[in-house]
């Protein structure tokens, strides 16, 4: 039997601290043995985007993905697969919308806490959507931060933000005027829009800073322009494949040979120690993330146990 699990279920069986704790775990499996993934894929109509992403966990024998469907009219809607690699049995269907947007903040948690400065406190982000909650949700449990600046061109929907996160947070944030506002002076900073062409340039980058980059996964889009990305003396990606599939930040400078994307290490390597990160105080850091399937495996895994012990979620007789 197989076990679906509702967007309200998952909200209420999986906390951020969760979400930290299995991407943490996943990405030491990555880094001490590697793993097995297939980036995302996209099937394009002239009504809706369809995409799917896979992957394995290597310690937990779990395989499966996400796949997902954008439409112009009904918005996004994810769905999360868990299989069982020993016997092939389908163990959970996930909605996966609450899902994605704590594995996402989980993965910019697990790469500042070993990237940025250990006093790291002053945060600056560019955007104020979704995906943004829960990156500062997620990087004030790995860092004490004194407060948030952030911008947004919709200033209505920014001051709200600011609002509710400061209250969900007890971080004091406010609204930035500028991106200059926004990045100056600030230890960690995160770009998390849907921006094509870049919002943040080399030029406004500051010695010491760690910037999580999570907002583009297609190769013809960046937040980032050349010269921010070359002032990193580390930049790490989740995953090589991936990056090299969507990082569009990297595909001129790989077109000018300036960046090799096969060189970069992965967030799993920096955990296990195999690779390195940061060496001195004023080294500027970049984590360069596009989303893997097997973040969604390692929260999911976490949401199924919960849902097992307490009841959760409604069994299916699918593939059993």
């Amino acid at each position: 039997m197989a076990r679906l699990i509702r967007e309200a279920e998952v909200d209420a069986l999986l906390t951020m601290d969760d979400a930290i704790a299995a991407v943490r775990e996943l990405s030491l499996a990555q880094g001490e043995t590697g793993l097995v993934e297939e980036p995302r894929r996209r099937l394009r109509t002239s009504g809706a985007i369809l995409s799917d992403l896979f992957a394995e966990h290597p310690t937990l024998g779990l395989i499966g993905g996400k796949v997902y469907v954008v439409t112009k009219g009904g918005g996004v809607r994810f769905l999360v697969q868990v299989f069982s690699q020993q016997d092939g049995r389908l163990l959970g269907l996930i909605e996966g919308n609450r899902l994605g947007q704590l594995r996402t903040g989980a993965a910019s948690a697990v790469a500042t806490d070993v990237l940025a400065n250990p006093d790291a406190s002053r945060f600056g982000m560019i955007g104020a959507g979704y995906q943004a909650q829960s990156q500062l949700e997620a990087i004030a449990r790995v860092r004490h931060l004194e407060e948030a600046h952030v911008y947004a061109r919709n200033r209505e929907r920014l001051q709200a933000f600011c609002r509710s996160m400061s209250e969900r947070t007890g971080v004091t944030v406010k609204p930035a005027a500028s991106i200059d506002e926004a990045v100056a002076g600030k230890d960690i900073v995160v770009t998390a829009t849907s921006a094509r062409e870049p919002v943040l340039f080399g030029s406004q980058i500051e010695p010491g800073q760690h910037i999580n980059a999570i907002g583009s996964n297609r190769l013809h889009e960046r937040e980032l322009d050349g010269p921010a990305v070359l002032r990193a003396a580390v930049v790490v990606v989740d995953s090589r494949p991936t990056a090299k599939a969507e990082a569009g930040e990297l595909t001129p400078l790989a077109a000018r040979g300036e960046i090799d994307a096969e060189e970069l290490p992965n967030l799993g390597e920096v955990v296990a120690g195999k690779r390195p990160g940061r060496r001195h105080h004023d080294d500027v850091t970049l984590f360069l993330s596009q989303g893997i399937a097997a973040w969604d495996l390692a929260v999911a895994a976490t949401v199924l146990r919960r849902a097992e012990a307490e009841g959760v979620g409604q069994e299916v007789d699918l593939l059993s």
